[in-house]
């Protein structure tokens, strides 16, 4: 049953993603420089949010909970996620704390997908989704076994 969840989740993001690219391409003379890397980041990074929307819903008791989630996990991550900068703007040691961030693998190989840029060896920001995304949806099935959030 969390695959079937997961996958549904995950399908309805990569829907969304292509619309909004397709959107964007009226606007923006943006190619695509690695359709390869793009459609395997999209395909991960779907994947790993519907895993974590599946984790979030078993722990939310209602609403407020996943609004809480957004604000204070995900925002933070995102902020600190090399959207808005370049890691090597930053202290060295700060780079190194800043791969602790998934943000910034989801990121930059988005970033290479679209432009052929990246300050993290995409392969190896592949690798480590697909790490943390097989690493949610066990704990998500181990949640569904356990019951947990599921009766009351």
């Amino acid at each position: 049953m969390v695959v079937a969840y997961v996958l549904s989740s995950a399908f309805r993001g990569v829907i969304v993603g292509i619309l909004v690219a397709v959107i964007g391409a009226f606007f923006t003379a943006v190619g695509v420089a690695r359709p390869v890397y793009l459609a395997a980041f999209g395909i991960v990074i779907s994947l790993l949010f519907a895993a974590l929307g599946v984790a979030g819903g078993l722990w939310a008791d209602d609403f407020d909970d996943l609004t809480m989630m957004n604000q204070f996990i995900l925002r933070p991550l995102v902020f600190f996620g090399g959207v808005f900068y370049s890691l090597n703007e930053l202290p060295l040691i700060l780079q190194q704390v800043s791969l602790l961030n998934p943000m910034i693998y989801m990121v930059n190989g988005v970033r290479f997908g679209f432009l052929g840029v990246s300050e993290v060896d995409p392969t190896q920001s592949l690798i480590v989704l697909v790490g943390l995304t097989c690493f949610v949806v066990i704990g998500d099935i181990v949640l569904f076994r356990r019951g947990y959030g599921l009766t009351e």
